[in-house]
């Protein structure tokens, strides 16, 4: 099997393996690469970051200017900017808005630096050399499925009051997770008339919102029966405020709250681990990041056309159940990793 047809056969991780391992001529000159977090208060993006770092040092061509944009869009945008001015070969780009991004961007291919966006993608069609993400539409229905499986078995049938935190809209995470999770709820719900969603609130991957929201989504519904969370820091908020009302129960309890988060932060984990959160539906930004880095490789040192245009990064359930087993420690818990150093 070919380069070509690794590829053509999904972007899997064994293509990115067979790709990784393959010899070939360094670049003439060495290559300058400029990287935009949308944040680091983000332990995702910490992680993310971290596969950046660890990556282009594995690579002796190639130097990091790595900067962080702190959660502001127009930041963001003068930072890349300036790293274009700086003359960079390539730029790897964790979007904060979609559409925000797309001038920049633009001024990137007017220049031919080729722009790889990192788990979060830029509004512009093929501006992109690559795109790499998890399939977040995937992530919402599984969202929803797993709090629906989760409500049969307590109730015996669909039944109860959800919530949906969503996360940062504007963002291509944000908008695909809340689309996949309302599709996915609707479609259950229209089978399941008993099953209800009492609140839809934008907690914008924030604790502090999410614990905010939540108190407020609990103080208007006395019976919640589960939340859905944009991400890892939407349901420690919202577990945060369950706790503070007094309405937190174990697991295996009637009266528990099913909560539900994306990522697989080190406070996800803890909480899964003791039964206080259900469960989280992890990425990998380390290896994530890696791949992205090999790319920016492969762009200027191999097969151009090996590089898919779009691709999806491969996700796992945790549970209390399967967190510590061998198929999470061959995937790899990332928090864990980046917190070992």
């Amino acid at each position: 099997m070919n380069r070509r047809e690794l590829i053509a056969a999904g972007g899997s991780m064994a293509a990115a393996a067979f790709l990784a391992g393959l010899p070939g001529a360094r670049a003439a000159q060495p290559l300058k690469i400029g990287y935009n977090v949308a944040t680091l208060a983000n332990p995702f993006f910490q992680g993310m970051t971290k596969g950046v770092v660890d990556a282009v040092a594995k690579f002796p061509d190639m130097t990091l200017l790595n900067t962080n944009a702190n959660g502001d869009a127009n930041t963001q945008s003068t930072m890349v900017i300036d790293l274009i001015n700086q003359g960079v070969s390539a730029l790897i780009l964790n979007p904060i808005n979609a559409n925000s991004i797309v001038p920049v961007v633009e001024q990137a291919r007017k220049k031919n630096i080729p722009v790889f966006t990192l788990d979060r993608g830029a509004a512009c069609g093929d501006c992109q050399a690559n795109f790499l993400e998890t399939d977040n539409v995937a992530l919402g229905r599984e969202g929803a499925q797993f709090i629906a499986d989760r409500l049969k078995k307590r109730y015996g049938s669909i039944k109860g009051n959800v919530v949906n935190l969503v996360g940062l809209l504007g963002t291509t995470a944000g908008d695909d997770r809340d689309r996949g999770f309302m599709e996915e709820f609707g479609k259950i719900a229209a089978e399941n008339p008993e099953l209800k969603l009492v609140a839809r609130q934008e907690a914008q991957f924030d604790q502090e919102k999410a614990f905010n929201l939540m108190s407020q989504i609990m103080a208007a519904n006395p019976e919640i029966d589960a939340v859905f969370n944009g991400n890892d820091d939407n349901a420690v908020g919202a577990l945060r405020a369950i706790r503070q009302a007094s309405r937190n129960a174990p697991l295996d309890d009637p009266k528990h709250i099913v909560i539900i988060g994306i990522d697989g932060t080190a406070q996800a984990l803890t909480a899964i681990r003791k039964g206080d959160m259900d469960a989280t539906l992890s990425q990998n930004p380390l290896t994530m990041a890696s791949q992205a880095v090999k790319y920016v490789d492969t762009f200027f040192n191999g097969d151009k056309s090996a590089i898919p245009a779009h691709q999806f990064w491969p996700h796992i359930l945790l549970t209390k159940d399967n967190i510590d087993s061998a198929e999470v420690k061959s995937y790899g818990l990332w928090a864990e990793e980046v917190a070992k150093g």
